[in-house]
């Protein structure tokens, strides 16, 4: 089975950048292609959005980190559109996590505000762990292709 994905980020802007490249490097590893298929750029945005959240927004004015752990799990397979046999017996599921604290968004965020919504509308699943220990954005995405076994 493909390796996981753990990286640890300084939560500062420049990090969001890292994280997708990271992001993208292991989706290819478990896809077996150089370039990412739609699915895997649905998959780094939505990531991209719940790091630059945890960035942002969790530690104030404190140093912290942001920590994006992937991984692959098997799920029931579905048959293809044209009937042709099985396909996305895999998903992805990465968590992005920090320390900090939750703070509600603004009544009125102006032109912002929408990272989460993004997020989600880029993934099958979105989960939001809220806690005194920080926060944890749960990903789920189906996967259309094979993933590679090493």
């Amino acid at each position: 089975m493909a390796p996981a994905l753990n990286v640890e980020l300084a939560a500062e802007p420049r990090s969001a950048a890292r994280s997708r490249r990271a992001t993208t490097e292991w989706l290819a590893s478990v896809c077996g292609y150089a370039s990412s298929c739609d699915i895997g750029q649905d998959i780094v945005l939505a990531v991209n959005e719940a790091v630059s959240n945890g960035i942002e927004h969790a530690y104030a004015d404190e140093d912290g980190v942001v920590t994006v752990c992937g991984r692959i799990e098997h799920t029931a397979p579905e048959r293809r559109p044209d009937g042709a046999g099985p396909c996305g017996a895999f998903e992805v599921c990465i968590e992005v996590s920090d320390n900090g604290r939750w703070r509600p968004p603004a009544a009125d965020p102006g032109h912002r505000g929408r990272g989460l919504m993004m997020a989600e509308a880029a993934v099958d699943h979105l989960a939001l762990d809220k806690g005194e220990s920080g926060t944890v954005v749960t990903l789920r995405r189906r996967l259309g292709c094979p993933v590679s076994a090493s």
